[in-house]
């Protein structure tokens, strides 16, 4: 590899860019094809499992798997009947897979070295000994090997007694380690050539031949070198299309330096809140609330949907036909959940980064929500509090704002945030709204402070708490110090405001897929004395 390459990898990022294939004809084609890789992928490794393979990669440091794979799996090869370049893409697939599986192996050893005891596993466990890995995995080996020894009654006597043999899920191919003999990709002026080599039954004859079709040539690709891509399927508008992704090199941004930021409040009513300060303690804008509830409802009805699934799946037996039925049902609305999850997550993190380019913020700070309970509280508030998808969200944002040369900062500890008064730091409480003080419970949404009569919305009052952590690194009832409110005019290239009130975002976010009114941007009166707090709220976004 020459120079000029390994300054461009190590100075760039690497980006997938999916296109979608809508031939129907050769959208079949290519999902017979992965559902018969996807096969043999499941074959290879249930062999690896049976013949506990998965240290092969240790001490190997080969950036292909299927380098150290292709001699192990020669027998099952040859039984295959698959060209040599597409058995190198499932043995990638495998090793990848097989590499996850190994890391947890690793981390399962390490906690048994530990202690026996199954729910003294923690991160904090491993930290003391200087061992640091992924708390995700700990997480999820933990509960595992709890509900093995309410089963079981013992622990696991290893790794290959708890985990089952892994599967591959999707339908997925890559042609990382092709050289032409899988697919072929040629550019012809607006257009590019690609040639795939399908399988073709005969019967119980397998052949495989070579498939031609055209896409229109992306603007991304058109100064570009084309690099081989990853095949999968998706639902694309709701059809279920191959699609390819290729992985383009770009450069990275530079790190932007503004002494602005912004404060993101995690809520159960609202899916977040954000607000603007910067590094003096002043604070730049208005308070804005991603109100998420037309959605929310419809996923609380799918929650129901799934339940009663289930009741009517516990009253058959397993060799019921109704029972595979009732399966298939709790499948699909699952699905349809994770879709949407999907959407939100995408959707708050874009309303994020288009917050942080309009104003200018290198800084994002957020509180760290992995201790927060659903107890003490009804049955739907906890359950929509176990449900949020808030960790999706965090990953998303870290993504974007990173290609926007911003940075998300560590997560702040939620101790007191929306609880203690931010002007006089003396502990508050919380009503049901401004002029309503009959009824106090700490899961209600107005903030009150009978120190100072502060009064504002509890999610609010969590950002300036935050503020106040992230810029005098302060214990919040300690501090004496508080943020000051900086008028500043709505800025018109921000919102286009109709005569009700209601704005249109001009394409920087957008509104879930199918769903107008799922979720919606606001700015509320959250203290009379603010001048400046109109009332104005902002209605749907839209594309």
């Amino acid at each position: 590899m020459s120079e000029e390459k390994k300054d461009k990898i190590k100075n760039g990022q690497v980006l997938a860019f999916p296109i979608p294939i809508k031939n129907k004809e050769v959208a079949e084609k290519l999902r017979e094809t992965l559902a018969y890789v996807q096969e043999k992928a499941n074959e290879y490794l249930e062999f690896a499992h049976k013949n506990k393979l998965y240290s092969v990669f240790d001490g190997n440091n080969s950036k292909y798997s299927y380098k150290v794979l292709e001699p192990i799996f020669v027998k099952l090869y040859k039984k295959s009947k698959m060209p040599s370049r597409i058995n190198r893409g499932v043995l990638e697939i495998v090793g990848r897979t097989m590499r996850q599986v190994r890391d947890r192996m690793r981390v399962f050893n390490l906690l048994m070295k530990e202690t026996n005891d199954p729910k003294k596993w923690t991160n904090k466990l491993l930290i003391k000994n200087e061992i640091f890995e992924k708390a995700h995995y700990v997480k999820n080996i933990r509960e595992q090997v709890i509900n093995y020894k309410r089963k079981h009654r013992n622990i696991p006597e290893d790794f290959y007694a708890l985990q089952k043999p892994p599967k591959v899920k999707k339908k997925i191919l890559t042609y990382a380690p092709d050289d032409g003999q899988a697919i072929k990709l040629t550019k012809n002026e607006d257009k590019i050539k690609l040639s795939f080599k399908v399988i073709d039954r005969c019967g119980k004859q397998i052949k495989w031949r070579w498939l031609e079709t055209n896409i229109k040539l992306p603007s991304f690709l058109e100064d570009k070198q084309i690099t081989s891509p990853d095949l999968r399927f998706d639902c694309v508008h709701g059809d279920y299309l191959p699609i390819l992704d290729f992985k383009i090199t770009v450069e990275k941004p530079k790190k932007q330096k503004s002494e602005n930021f912004i404060t993101i409040d995690w809520g159960v009513r609202k899916l977040l809140t954000l607000c603007v300060f910067n590094n003096k303690g002043e604070q730049l804008s208005q308070p804005y609330f991603a109100n998420f509830c037309g959605i929310q409802s419809k996923l609380q009805r799918i929650y129901k949907d799934i339940d009663h699934w289930k009741s009517k799946r516990d009253k058959l037996l397993h060799k019921d036909s109704l029972f595979k039925k009732c399966n298939r049902e709790i499948a699909k609305r699952w699905n349809k959940i994770s879709l949407i999850n999907k959407e939100i997550s995408h959707t708050a993190a874009n309303i994020i980064v288009f917050f942080a380019k309009h104003y200018n913020c290198s800084k994002i700070y957020y509180e760290n929500l992995k201790s927060l309970k659903s107890r003490g509280y009804s049955r739907n508030k906890n359950h929509q509090i176990n449900t949020t998808v808030r960790q999706k969200i965090i990953a998303l944002t870290d993504y974007k704002v990173s290609l926007c040369g911003y940075s998300l900062q560590k997560p702040i500890h939620p101790a007191g945030t929306s609880s203690i008064c931010p002007k006089c730091s003396h502990k508050g409480q919380h009503f049901s709204s401004s002029d309503n003080h009959k009824k106090q419970h700490k899961s209600l949404p107005w903030f009150y402070c009978p120190n100072c009569t502060f009064s504002a919305d509890r999610d609010y009052v969590a950002c300036l708490n935050i503020t106040r952590k992230a810029i005098f690194k302060k214990n919040l009832k300690k501090c004496t110090k508080t943020v000051v409110y900086k008028k500043t005019r709505l800025p018109d290239s921000l919102f286009r405001q109709d005569a009700f009130a209601t704005t249109h975002c001009k394409g920087h976010i957008y509104c879930l897929l199918g769903w107008i009114h799922s979720v919606s941007l606001s700015s509320k009166v959250v203290q009379k004395s603010f001048n400046s707090f109109k009332g104005t709220i902002f209605g749907i976004l839209r594309v």
